[in-house]
């Protein structure tokens, strides 16, 4: 464990919306580590950031009351299903300039989870207001009127249909595509 803000800050994104970023980031990402769940971390220069609004994104950094500490496994360890070096550290590849990443990360999430909805939405399981929601399940009715359920980041994986939200997503625009004629 590495206490965070000293060398560097880390940027957390979920399996997803972390895949997407890596691919667009490609050459221009500077080292990533994975953990045994997916999540991907990018490491970034001290205080480059602070806080960025995308759901499920966090910023790790040194805090004024307490410490926050990530997971660094050793250089050879590129290769899971520990915690490992997604990208590999290296002398040419180490942070990755937080703005690109942020730019990165923005498109993965609007890609992943659809556009932000106006508001704070309730989370179905702890139905406390988020500002991160994440679509988890779409009705549409007959009439062409839907009703979306969002989670807050906890609870997405526990939703119990076992729907991707990158799905849920794209399917009204796939529908009304189906209507043209």
């Amino acid at each position: 464990m590495v206490e965070v803000g000293h060398h560097w800050d880390a940027v957390r994104a979920p399996k997803t919306v972390g895949e997407r970023a890596l691919e667009t980031l490609g050459d221009e990402t500077g080292a990533v580590i994975q953990d045994n769940s997916g999540t991907l971390y990018w490491l970034i220069a001290v205080g480059s950031t602070t806080s960025w609004h995308l759901r499920g994104v966090r910023v790790l950094t040194e805090l004024a009351d307490e410490r926050t500490y990530l997971g660094v496994p050793p250089v050879s360890w590129t290769t899971g299903p520990k915690a490992h070096w997604r990208v590999p550290l290296g002398p040419d590849r180490y942070l990755t300039h937080p703005w690109r990443l942020r730019e990165a990360l923005t498109e993965a999430d609007r890609a992943e989870y659809g556009l932000m909805p106006e508001g704070r939405q309730l989370c179905y399981r702890c139905q406390l207001p988020t500002d991160e929601p994440i679509p988890v399940d779409v009705e549409i009715r007959g009439n062409g009127v839907g009703k979306t359920t969002y989670a807050c980041p906890t609870h997405t994986p526990l939703y119990p249909t076992g729907q991707h939200p990158r799905t849920l997503t794209g399917a009204p625009a796939t529908a009304h595509e189906g209507r043209r004629r």
